[in-house]
């Protein structure tokens, strides 16, 4: 279906309505202001997910309830795939939040996956988003739909998405999650309320006259139907350039198409403000034509924000939130990605559309797209017939015509809707569809009804002219003011019906002015939260400019209007001037004025927040002094406490910083860059007439904030108390013995589950370890050889000097930001044994029905060449591997082979003490078992998942094609690199074909390379390792790969002399192709695919017509003139040069 393919009841909802319901359909309860389900608890921690909905103004985003969310324990990087059982669930409420409590998980890149697993009715999830900047960082599909939380620790809340940023960071976001809203379908009806919505960024420039054209064309295709077209188009920044203007007639769609060819581009792309300046209009539209030639690189009202030329999760997320809104209107959003920028996967197309190809969006060329709009246009009205009624003025001719509403016209042609029908208020047009039966062309008589006080005006000998396509058909007048015209199949037809009025007519256009804090502007060029809607009974749903015909001289009307106060900032007041109330019309224009006077006042507000999860004693917000500087100055126009509020000039970038309290830090956001005299992070909202604040308001990311006219920012700086860093080292006075042979440990004394900080000197574990501030912790040491002990009490001191933190009885208690160091010291007391235990055990899942057990699994641990230890190896349970005897001290390489296809290792052999269960360090995959002590080393293996795609790489290798060059050729022979026979005009020419590189070789110009010769890769886009090896191999066949996922294919090495003639991937087993995308192949869901590369050696030359003329290869040079003149001898030196230089520009 296309953008017209549906019909439309033309709804015509109240101004108010229309208005109310832009303000957003769900209670204004912002998901910042959410509380959890419960608090967290000393055994569990507060994950807690927030979920955005339709946009509500320009900065300020709805809740969205009923999105339901899975919990997942894991580890960073590795997303649960299949998912299994949550560990949680929740569905969001009213206020778009949810909440559950869960274990903490603090280990090293613990935490939990969140994934929406399901959307309200009428939404969708987003899967993935395209990010990137198409070059340096290649547009991809990047996951959207999950989220991980990194490690949370118990008697803790946290939120999510968690905001981030950074200029080239792919998942920056912000901090509501988005879904989609299914777009509305359109009716089938020819006539509808269309925006166009044209991406001016700089990028288009070249092709902006292509973009006007085919705008143009789509106005000239619904000329003299009932439609209305509106223009608004968007860069860095947005503009609404001209409001719904009736395309009935020629004059109204001269307006449009003088508003499109005016059009200029430059800037970035910001589909945020360019979709939501459509949602924030007074008007209903059927559709919106979203035309763009990249993705969006920036967001937000001015100043708007984003790094320019480069896509993040923000800058597409904050454009749904906008699509959202003009959905909730009625509106389909129909996407048209235009260009190279948006040739790839359509992640984002859809995201602010629907689904759908070729319906909800299109992807095309420049060169496509004045056709593509054209088909849009006659999708949906071919086959019918519009008639325009038009009303002369008294004494006017027909050029004085102007549209006129309230006419009957009706048919009496058999299959044809409606029957009967008014023409509309504002194009004076009505439309009828016509069952052709599958006719191309069908005749249907229609005629008018003439009201009281009309007469009716023939057009030439004609009731009506009527044109196809925009150019003259045929009519054929019936009884009375009756005419017969023919419904076209693949066209257009519109017919205009000329009425002579007996009374004065009168026309009406009522303009609107809008004076903000003094500044002008002509509707609809004011910024988007400053909207008004025009009553001008009995025009449905009127504009501001536009001319409207259905009045006559000396009739009174009433002209009012409706401020939309949802969006109107609420530091502003409005005082309406002008041509309200009733109006006495003169014959012809009556033109009225209203003006909108519009008072604002912005403001700053500075806040801040504390917090201390680890007790003890917390300093006071007002604490520390909060600042707000101007551009480029060192003084603070705000200077205060907590709360400090003044006002500011909007629109303008103010750095936020405060002075600083020692144990406490202000939050940076991920990928933030903050630029003295900012400090850090700042998360900033919008304050209400009534409620809390709402969000997620201007981004304060980077430490700055740009507040919008009428707007009160309140922006809130987070310190939070620094956890203490802890190092555990273990001394060796004497003996053999290595610092890690001892586990060491710091054991929290505290009611709330606080890790325990353990492990061997030097590891990561013991290594600058977060410890918890006001918290007595244990000091020990366990394991370690025999025949050692501890020498004296355990030290610490601050890290990098010689100050002792007290440790009494070895118990210590870290403060605020302090970076201790422990030493425990050990001796030798006696010898060490030599010996040690080892035990190698195999686990298999089996997720998919496989049958493997772990005996399938041969286990080894390998000694060191030369060491004199025995090997160990055996399979799992076997006497061979478990309590085995070790030598202590050196290296044994663990390893595993055999085990049947189609299992893979979970995760890395996994080693611990058999008496304490602690883990033993593998480096390597390398156990080095000390004295005495007693080891199991664990091999997990889980089943794949038989659903996965296979990629298998092939080479093929054709041979070459005899010569089917220049005719007129003789002999049997030719020199070596000649091609076989003798040019005519050429003679003397003997002997036999050349060598394996000659013109007359054995295969023509083709050569015997084998497919083994080349090497094939495929490289996925996802960064993970590429597939590479030489047709036939294992490692390119049958190679399991990620479904969803795209894969670069390649090759490379290969004999010189050969090109690349195709390269295609099919289903294995099938002739059905899979598409392969400049170069790319993405597999999806049991596919089973083989992509075949072939090669053929070179042409060895071209050949140039008309007889025998060699050139040089590469210059082209002719050398007729020197064989005309010379010798044999001489012509055979010269056709070897050619032969060499040949060889030479082949390789």
């Amino acid at each position: 279906m296309s953008i017209l393919s549906t019909t439309r009841a033309r709804r015509r909802w109240s101004a108010t309505a229309a208005l109310a319901l832009v303000a957003g359909l769900l209670p204004l309860v912002t998901p910042q202001a959410a509380t959890p389900a419960q608090a967290a608890s000393p055994t569990t921690a507060t994950l807690i997910v927030n979920k955005g909905g339709d946009r509500t103004g320009e900065q300020t985003v709805g809740p969205l309830a009923g999105a339901t969310f899975a919990f997942y324990a894991g580890t960073s990087g590795a997303p649960p795939s299949p998912l299994p059982a949550p560990d949680a669930t929740c569905t969001t409420d009213a206020t778009g939040s949810c909440s559950v409590d869960v274990p903490g998980r603090t280990g090293t890149n613990q935490g939990y996956w969140i994934i929406e697993q399901s959307a309200p009715a009428g939404w969708r999830v987003i899967p993935s988003l395209v990010t990137g900047n198409g070059g340096s960082a290649p547009f991809q599909s990047t996951p959207y739909n999950q989220v991980f939380t990194g490690a949370v620790a118990n008697n803790q809340t946290y939120t999510f998405p968690v905001p981030t940023t950074g200029n080239t960071n792919r998942t920056a976001r912000g901090p509501l999650w988005a879904d989609e809203r299914n777009n509305p379908p359109l009716s089938g009806a020819c006539g509808l309320h269309i925006a166009l919505v044209i991406d001016v960024s700089g990028s288009i420039s070249s092709s902006l006259p292509t973009v006007k054209a085919a705008a143009d064309g789509f106005v000239d295709a619904l000329t003299g139907t009932p439609s209305e077209i509106a223009l608004y188009t968007f860069a860095t920044n947005a503009t609404a350039v001209l409001n719904p203007t009736p395309v009935s007639d020629q004059d109204g769609a001269n307006t449009v198409k003088a508003a499109i060819n005016g059009l200029t581009a430059g800037g970035n792309t910001n589909w945020d403000q360019g979709i939501w300046q459509v949602a924030a209009s007074p008007f209903d539209y059927d559709a919106a034509i979203v035309l763009t030639d990249g993705n969006p690189t920036v967001y937000g009202p001015p100043p708007a924000q984003g790094p320019g030329g480069f896509t993040r999760f923000q800058e597409v997320e904050q454009g749904v939130f906008s699509a959202n809104a003009l959905k909730a209107r009625g509106t389909k959003i129909i996407a048209v990605g235009v260009g190279a920028g948006v040739s790839g996967a359509p992640d984002n197309l859809v995201a602010i559309s629907g689904p759908i190809a070729n319906d909800d969006y299109y992807q095309t060329g420049f060169d496509q797209l004045e056709a593509l709009f054209r088909q849009l246009a006659l999708e949906n009205c071919a086959g019918t017939i519009s008639v325009v009624k038009k009303v002369i003025p008294p004494g006017g001719t027909p050029a004085d015509a102007q549209p006129a509403g309230g006419w009957t016209i009706s048919t009496t042609t058999g299959g044809v809707t409606p029957v009967s029908g008014v023409t509309d208020t504002s194009t004076g047009a009505v439309n009828f569809a016509v069952d052709l039966g599958g006719q191309t062309s069908r005749p249907v008589t229609l005629d008018e009804t003439v009201q009281p006080g009309y007469t009716h005006v023939p057009q030439g000998d004609f009731n009506a002219s009527c044109t196809a396509n925009g150019n003259p058909t045929t009519v054929t007048n019936g009884a009375g003011t009756s005419f017969s015209v023919d419904a076209l199949a693949t066209g257009i037809v519109s017919c205009v019906i000329l009425n002579q009025a007996a009374d004065p007519q009168a026309t009406v256009v009522v303009n609107k002015t809008w004076v903000i804090n003094g500044q002008t502007f002509q509707d609809p060029e004011q910024d988007p939260e400053f909207q008004a809607a025009l009553i001008l009974p009995p025009i449905v749903q009127p504009a501001w400019g536009v001319e409207y015909h259905d009045f006559q001289a000396g009739q009174e009307i009433v002209i009012d209007e409706t401020i939309n106060t949802q969006l109107l900032p609420p530091g502003c007041t409005n005082t309406a001037s002008g041509d309200l109330g009733p109006q006495t019309l003169a014959e012809g224009l009556n033109t009225f004025q209203i003006t909108n006077t519009v008072t604002c006042i912005t403001r700053l507000q500075l806040v801040k927040s504390v917090d201390n999860p680890y007790g003890g004693t917390t300093p006071p917000p007002t604490a520390w002094t909060l600042n707000a500087y101007p551009p480029g100055s060192p003084t603070p126009v705000i200077s205060g406490t907590t709360g400090v509020i003044d006002t500011v000039t909007p629109d303008l970038v103010y750095s936020l910083g405060e002075t600083s309290v020692p144990g406490f830090k202000q939050t940076v956001e991920q990928g933030a860059v903050i630029v003295p005299p900012a400090t850090g992070s700042w998360n900033c909202l919008l304050a209400q007439p009534e409620g809390p604040p709402k969000g997620p308001g201007p981004t304060g990311a980077d430490g700055t904030v740009a507040v919008q006219i009428g707007q009160t920012a309140i922006c809130t700086a987070t310190n939070v108390a620094q956890a203490a860093r802890l190092t555990l080292v273990k001394q060796v006075a004497s003996g053999g013995a290595a610092p890690q042979d001892w586990v060491l440990s710091a054991t929290p004394r505290s009611r709330v589950l606080i890790p325990t900080i353990t492990g061997r000197s030097g590891e990561p574990a013991v290594t600058n370890a977060q410890a918890y501030p006001n918290t007595q912790y244990d000091l020990a040491e366990s394991g370690g050889p025999a025949g050692y002990e501890q020498v004296g009490a355990v030290r610490c001191v601050l890290t990098g000097t010689q100050t002792v933190v007290p440790t009494p009885d070895n118990v210590l208690t870290p403060g605020f930001d302090q970076d201790i160091t422990c030493t425990f010291t050990n001796r030798l007391a006696q010898p060490p044994p030599s010996q040690a235990r080892l035990t190698l055990v195999k686990q298999v899942e089996n997720k998919y029905g496989g049958t493997a057990t772990p005996q399938d699994w041969t286990l080894t641990a390998t000694p060191p060449p030369g060491s004199g230890a025995t090997v160990i190896t055996g399979r799992s349970g076997e006497p061979a591997v478990t309590n085995a005897v070790a030598t202590a001290g050196i290296g044994y390489t663990l390893t595993e082979s055999g085990g049947p296809a189609g299992y893979a290792p979970i995760d890395d052999v996994r080693c611990v003490y058999n008496d304490t269960g602690d883990v033993v360090p593998t480096p390597n995959n390398v156990l080095t078992p000390a004295a005495d002590r007693s080891y199991t080393c664990t091999w997990r293996n889980g089943q794949l998942d038989p659903g996965r795609p296979h990629l298998t790489l092939v080479k093929k290798v054709e041979e070459g094609k005899p010569w089917t060059g220049p005719t007129g050729w003789t002999g049997s022979g030719a020199p070596n690199g000649a091609p076989q026979g003798t040019p005519s005009g050429a003679t003397g020419w003997t002997g036999s074909t050349g060598g394996k590189d000659g013109w007359g070789g054995k295969d023509g110009w083709g050569g015997k390379a084998d497919p083994t010769d080349w090497l094939l890769t495929a490289t996925p886009l996802n960064g993970a390792t590429p597939i590479s090896g030489r047709s036939g191999s294992p490692e390119v066949t049958g190679v399991t790969v990620e479904a969803g996922v795209g894969y670069r294919l390649s090759e490379s090495e290969g004999p010189k002399g050969y090109e690349l003639v195709d390269l295609s991937c099919v289903l294995a087993g099938t002739s059905q192709r899979v598409p392969v995308v400049n170069d790319v192949v993405t597999p999806r869901l049991r596919q089973n695919i083989i992509c075949t590369f072939t090669n053929r050696a070179a042409k060895p030359y071209p050949p140039h017509g008309g007889g025998w003329k060699p050139h040089l290869p590469v210059t082209g040079l002719k050398l007729t003139g020197i064989i005309g003149g010379g010798s044999l001898a001489v012509l055979a030196g010269v056709v070897l040069l050619i032969v060499a230089r040949r060889r030479r520009s082949m390789v």
